[in-house]
């Protein structure tokens, strides 16, 4: 805890001169639920659950007409234990204008964010990670480390992603060592269409896996959009794994929406599928607050242990093989 206050000190230290020059931008979101987990054989709980909280601060400065400085320090907080270590999400530094973006530090990878047109639990029970990141098939869904990103400005709708890092595992390149990582997108974003065809590559020295996923929304009407992902992965044992799916999101009226989605995985290992269904009614009282109501099950074969609680959240207890998982959760998201 001592290192944490020291941390959080020298940040705010650095920040304040940063004020005198700069736009300076204290952000947060606190996210909890309250979640009955059954895994379908003996474990039934309650559990109360921070689901992917966190502390930032974002600064910026222009220099020109066509240079623009900026950084960000991004903070896990767990409310409802003891938080974790200092600038655990995405941290960084980097320049931006009308050439594009290129920053350099740690943050999620264009082919994490590619999920984001068919994401419609993100952070909850339900949320699509729990089917398209699993250890058998590879980790594609992270944050690299060390890293160096470029984004294209957005040309008629068409905008370019390229992330690479030396090192996705330590502080230091390893001499002779072979941690890299690739990352790059390419989405399209006009009128009620938003689509994205991504690509990562994860060196280990051995199969070095890699993954493409393509995502897409399409507003049908104003209060009606769908989604759709498809997701292709090698994983480092050199195991093949496809996931598929389709969701949605209605608006009943102003501020309520009803969620659904369903997502198969269809595994190269023996009896190791698995299909995700989610089912939620969300209530935006506000830009900055919404309540919501999910449920959301896993249908095992045999020899998969998923469940639809086990990303992005505090409370993740196992599954169990063959069996059908269930969460229920009520929960609370407050933007601020």
């Amino acid at each position: 805890m001592k290192k944490q206050a020291l941390a959080a000190a020298v940040a705010v230290a650095v920040a304040f001169p940063l004020a005198a020059t700069a736009d300076v931008d204290f952000y947060g979101r606190a996210h909890l639920s309250v979640d009955l987990l059954d895994d379908g054989d003996d474990y039934g709980e309650i559990n109360v659950s921070s689901n992917s909280s966190r502390f930032g601060v974002r600064a910026e400065h222009a220099f020109s007409e066509r240079l623009t400085g900026m950084l960000q320090i991004e903070q896990q907080i767990d409310f409802d234990n003891q938080g974790t270590e200092f600038a655990t999400r995405d941290t960084f530094v980097g320049l931006k204008g009308d050439w594009g973006m290129f920053r350099v530090g740690k943050f999620d990878t264009p082919f994490k964010r590619a999920r984001g047109p068919a994401n419609f639990f993100g952070d909850q029970v339900g949320d699509m990670r729990n089917i398209t990141r699993t250890s058998a098939h590879g980790r594609f869904d992270e944050r690299f480390r060390n890293s160096l990103h470029y984004r294209s400005p957005s040309m008629s709708g068409i905008v370019f992603d390229l992330q690479y890092t030396p090192e996705r595992v330590g502080a230091t390149t390893v001499q002779g060592g072979d941690n890299y990582g690739l990352s790059t997108s390419l989405g399209y974003r006009n009128g009620p269409l938003n689509a994205v065809l991504a690509y990562e590559q994860q060196g280990d020295g051995n199969v070095d896996p890699d993954a493409w996923r393509l995502a897409a929304s399409y507003q049908v009407t104003g209060d009606l959009r769908i989604g759709a992902l498809y997701q292709q992965t090698t994983s480092a044992a050199d195991v093949d794994g496809k996931v598929y799916g389709i969701g949605g999101t209605l608006r009943i009226n102003p501020k309520m929406y009803l969620n659904g989605h369903v997502f198969t995985l269809d595994s190269d290992l023996n009896d190791a599928d698995a299909t995700l269904l989610a089912v939620g009614l969300e209530y935006r009282l506000y830009r900055e607050l919404r309540l919501y109501t999910n449920v959301a099950f896993v249908d095992n074969d045999d020899n998969s242990a998923l469940t639809p609680w086990s990303q992005a959240r505090s409370a993740a207890p196992g599954g169990t093989a063959g069996e059908t998982a269930t969460g229920l959760s009520a929960g609370m998201r407050y933007d601020f």
